[in-house]
């Protein structure tokens, strides 16, 4: 899937979701295995919109870096939340509606 205005393009066999992003061209800006991870995120679908906010709540009171609570994805009525493994590595939890 594409959208023509988002810079990503989607691929799915039905179970998960491989997000390939585009890049702005930055001459030096080239990935580097030894320098950093390459991941954006990774991302989970959770049942329902009360699990999520459960897996939040229980995240934010053990202390996990919160990028954003649950919060709509797009214009709804999906909502997703984002946090920090311990590693840095972005962490999406997603409940599609």
């Amino acid at each position: 899937m594409r959208w023509p205005d988002y810079p990503a393009v989607f691929v799915s066999d039905g179970h998960v979701m491989l997000t390939l992003w585009a890049v702005k061209d930055q001459p030096g800006a080239g990935f580097d295995r030894r320098a950093n991870v390459g991941l954006h995120h990774l991302a989970f679908r959770v049942r329902s919109e009360e699990a999520l906010q459960h897996l939040h709540d229980r995240l934010a009171a053990a202390g996990v870096p919160i990028e954003f609570a649950p919060q709509p994805a797009g214009t709804g009525p999906a909502r997703h939340m984002m946090c920090y493994e311990p590693s840095g590595i972005r962490v999406e939890f997603f409940w599609p509606g």
